[in-house]
């Protein structure tokens, strides 16, 4: 049952009162938080605006976050909490995610990513939920609150002896490295803690497998990459990057996989999905063609028909569950319409120009709201039927 407000919820402004949750972080002295690496002391608490339960104050650290997005005028932050806690009834945990969404006029990008990843067979996907930030009593916007992709029994569940890997064109991790021109890099074990046999390890796995894909033998099923890849996670996150319209998967970036002691490499989990999602602006071919048909190692998988076949009867079986997406679309449109009324009043989403070469990236930065949130409809509606032509 929520909880009853607390006399604390007397500072928040009414004009804050959208019907979000208002997620109040103040950090020691009221210090702005300028690094990506240096956390800061903070508290943290959080209102549920009587529909959800209250949370906190708890003692946190607070730092920046994020590549392009950190160079943003509204910022992502890291947070992690002194002690595990459930936040919103997700599993408790030290570490969430505060994602701006700034360059999304939509201010639901991600949330529909997730849910879309959520119908999967996925093993996890980051729980989330939109909140008003209020940063040392300022009202900074609309954030995203969402769990850190990390290693953790109730998030990518593996042993200390597994691994995690992410692609990323970045290529600025500390423990990275190139096979077939895609960039890898090690998440887990952390670079402070894994030994140099892992690393190894874990190259010559990479290697091995890649030498499968694009040896002779590849279509093979004893021999060729069903020997070594989970095939039923390589199909759900292909679906999922299709379906969002997310070309970062042959950027690539933030593109994950992972793999325990004795298992094939699984992909997932889905992460970071604003930067050209369902949008016609960023790829083009997407109005009647596949976004990631040519994908890191899908290029090849693709060429086999045994794959493709696959790929069509999964897409097939969860398409029942991708249409109902647009209902969740207008619940989301209703849930942030006042929200967003209060955050792009603070931000001009369209300044991602200056990233991409003086122009925009989505293509609707400049719309309104609700302009914004149709389009992204119309353009979800058109991928489920242009995928299902195209498979």
């Amino acid at each position: 049952m929520p909880s009853e407000e607390k006399e604390d919820d007397a500072d928040i402004d009414d004009g804050l009162r959208t019907g979000l949750p208002v997620l109040q972080l103040r950090t020691e002295g009221g210090a702005d938080i300028v690094s990506k690496d240096d956390y800061l002391a903070a508290e943290l608490e959080i209102s549920g605006e009587n529909q959800l339960d209250n949370f906190g104050p708890v003692s946190c650290s607070v730092r920046g976050r994020g590549n392009t997005t950190w160079t943003w005028p509204k910022k992502p932050y890291l947070i992690k909490l002194d002690s595990k806690a459930s936040i919103f009834g997700f599993p408790a945990h030290k570490r969430w995610v505060l994602l701006a969404n700034f360059m999304d006029r939509t201010l639901m990008r991600n949330l529909v990513s997730m849910k879309v990843a959520s119908m999967t067979s996925l093993a996890w996907t980051p729980s989330c939920r939109s909140v008003e930030l209020m940063l040392n009593d300022k009202h900074m916007g609309t954030y995203l609150l969402i769990e850190q992709v990390r290693v953790d029994n109730d998030r990518v569940d593996i042993s200390e002896n597994g691994f995690m890997l992410e692609l990323d064109f970045h290529y600025d991790n500390p423990i990275q490295w190139k096979d077939h021109g895609i960039p890898f890099s090690v998440k887990y074990p952390d670079s402070d803690e894994i030994k140099p046999a892992q690393v190894q390890e874990i190259k010559d796995y990479i290697a091995a497998v890649s030498n499968i894909i694009y040896g002779a033998d590849f279509k093979d099923p004893d021999r060729g990459y069903a020997k070594f890849l989970d095939m039923d996670s390589f199909i759900d996150y292909w679906i999922v990057f299709e379906v969002m319209g997310n070309h970062e998967l042959g950027n690539p970036g933030s593109v994950y996989m992972y793999k325990d002691v004795g298992t094939k490499l699984f992909a997932g989990p889905c992460w970071d999905f604003d930067w050209g999602v369902l949008s016609y602006n960023t790829s083009p071919h997407a109005k009647g063609g596949l976004v990631n048909r040519y994908a890191i190692w899908y290029a090849r998988l693709f060429e086999d028909p045994a794959f493709r076949n696959k790929v069509k009867a999964r897409f097939q079986e969860l398409l029942p569950q991708l249409s109902t997406i647009p209902d969740y679309i207008e619940e989301c449109r209703t849930m942030l319409r006042k929200s967003a009324a209060l955050n792009f009043a603070l931000w001009n989403p369209a300044e991602d120009s200056s990233q991409n070469g003086g122009h925009i990236i989505n293509g609707d930065e400049n719309m309104s709201f609700d302009a914004a949130v149709s389009l992204l409809k119309q353009i979800y509606n058109e991928r489920l039927d242009v995928i299902l032509s195209n498979l």
